[in-house]
């Protein structure tokens, strides 16, 4: 495995040993040409703001260099700020540049940073990588020039006989960066297209597996870090991987679902080489069980195609909780391969009715000499966020991590376990929620009791309209009989009044009785008085006469 480094446009690095700068025309004029401009218009920090990417590296000699030339106007100052991208220093004066008006500018640096004429030179360290600011102190503070340095580590496992890999192994790859700004990703590539291995991004690292590696995954795998969709910096790793599996043990995990599966490769490196039986076997404290044979290639969840006499793989589908253990192949009797298969699963508990709360646990089946760690991660946004961890050793009493959610929220439907070693990705195991039904049928009833109450409201604006309609109607009748003529109102009205005991007793076949009824009239003068007339009873003759029949 083989990695290479990229640098675009401007954006470069200096890895060799650098002397002292001897100065040249170009470069002083340069310098006169900014001391020009920020003294007559003042210096922009971000017009010189340049971006510095290094691949951090060990036990080197390797530099990078931050190329501004120093002051050489006598009477001046100048300081190199640094604010390191781990925290751990902030604003922090690393060289002071003075040149007194009697002698040449000199330099006083603090470790791990060096000087040269012209530039800032420190080695090529994970922890050396900030943003540095070189600014004029005397006779006037200004900020002259400003970087921003990222440093990158890259790490891959297992790492067998050089750039080699086994064949059918996991290969896990790292790439971290000391600082992630607003508006950059990084991400694990092959051949231009986005891997579909597994692939995990937290806390400024992208993971990535590769899982059973084959000849088919030979070639380049990129680690791109992107600042708003443009490419910055690139990594590459080169992956070579070995053509046969004997004497070549590895360690694989993987997850317990319905839908997981795991392959196993047990090769020959000649087809040539002819084999007669071979055969998968499982071992499981303290018993050993036969899977498939090239008697027999299929048996329950394991299955293996005809044997060729030289690659007998096993078809794992699905891996269950209980199928951890060592997986050994042999060609007649010789072992070709030896697969130890460690399994984890995720479960819930709890929840609704009622928002109870949830418990999320992520168990492994066992923890060897190595230590394991355990990590409940959810999602939010676009990137996983670390929830819990838990170191496990083989000493540990329990190989169970568990979260305990107070109730079940709408950010808190995506969780993810994940399994390192030595800080490598080794497989993951997702748990997805779904809202309770209830909510939703709670949404559905309030907007079904929003539209009520809108039909409603429309309802009672047309009663309203009715009852006003009514109103106005009946007042108008009432006009209309106030203005009638007066003739028409004196007109005889007659009307016939009825002794009620006297319906009662018709009722009771009394009806000869009626036609012997005596009819009294009697006369009531309506009318109007009128102003000067003296003659009130000869004006009541004109009035309405009203006639009513009373039986008595």
């Amino acid at each position: 495995m083989s990695w290479l480094l990229s640098r675009y446009g401007n954006r470069t690095v200096t890895y060799s040993n650098m002397g002292q700068y001897s100065g040249s025309m170009g470069v002083t004029l340069l310098w006169i040409l900014l001391w020009i401009s920020r003294s007559g218009q003042g210096l922009s920090a971000e017009q010189l703001s340049t971006k510095i990417f290094f691949l951090a590296e060990t036990n080197n000699n390797n530099r990078v260099t931050l190329q501004v030339p120093p002051a050489v106007l006598k009477g001046t100052a100048h300081q190199w700020m640094w604010t390191s991208h781990d925290g751990r220093h902030s604003n922090t004066s690393v060289a002071q540049i003075t040149s007194s008006m009697s002698r040449n500018p000199s330099w006083n640096t603090q470790a791990p940073f060096s000087q040269g004429t012209g530039y800032l030179s420190m080695q090529t360290k994970y922890e050396n990588a900030g943003e540095f600011v070189l600014m004029q102190t005397k006779p006037a503070s200004a900020v002259l020039a400003r970087f921003e340095v990222f440093s990158f580590v890259v790490k891959a496992t297992p790492n067998y006989n050089g750039n080699e890999v086994y064949l059918g192994s996991d290969v896990s790859v790292r790439c971290e960066v000391s600082h992630i700004p607003d508006g950059a990703t990084l991400q694990w590539e092959r051949h231009g297209d986005s891997t579909s291995n597994t692939t995990l991004f937290y806390n400024k690292m992208a993971h990535m597996i590769i899982h059973t590696v084959d000849q088919n995954y030979q070639g380049r795998s990129n680690c791109n870090f992107r600042l708003n969709g443009e490419l910055l910096f690139r990594v590459h790793t080169t992956l070579s991987v070995q053509t046969d599996t004997f004497n070549k043990p590895y360690h694989l995990f993987r997850e317990s679902s319905n839908s997981s599966e795991v392959k196993l490769i047990c090769r020959s490196s000649s087809p040539s080489s002819s084999y007669s039986r071979a055969a998968w076997t499982m071992s499981r404290s303290p018993t050993s069980v036969t899977l498939t044979s090239s008697d027999k290639v299929r048996s329950d969840r394991f299955s293996s195609p005809s044997f060729n006499g030289y690659d007998f793989p096993l078809q794992v589908s699905p891996v269950t909780f209980e199928d951890s253990g060592v997986f050994t192949c042999f060609f007649e009797d010789n072992r070709f391969s030896s697969v130890k298969i460690t399994t984890i699963r995720v479960s819930e508990s709890g929840g609704p009715p009622g928002g109870q709360p949830v418990v999320v646990r992520c168990e492994v089946s066992e923890v060897s000499t190595d230590p394991l760690t355990l990590a409940w991660m959810r999602m939010e946004g676009s990137r996983w966020l670390l929830v819990k961890q838990d170191v496990l050793t083989k000493s540990h009493p329990n190989r169970t991590l568990s979260v305990t959610l107070p109730s079940l929220r709408s950010d808190q439907l995506h969780w993810q376990c994940a399994v390192f070693t030595e800080g490598m990705l080794r497989t993951t195991a997702s748990l997805t929620f779904t809202l309770p039904t209830q909510t939703t049928m709670s949404s559905m009833t309030d907007d079904h009791l929003w539209t009520v109450a809108i039909v409603a409201c429309i309802a009672m604006v047309v009663a309203g309209v009715l009852v006003g309609a009514l109103v106005f109607y009946l007042k108008r009748k009432k006009t209309a009989v106030t203005n009638l003529p007066l003739t028409q109102k004196n007109d005889p009205v007659y009307d016939n009044a009825t002794d009620p005991r006297r319906d009662q007793e018709s009722q009771k076949g009394q009806t000869g009785e009626d036609e012997n009824e005596e009819v009294h009239y009697s006369e009531f003068a309506l009318g109007e008085p009128r102003l000067g007339d003296t003659n009130t009873a000869r004006s009541n003759q004109e009035s309405a006469v009203i006639y009513s029949t009373l039986n008595i």
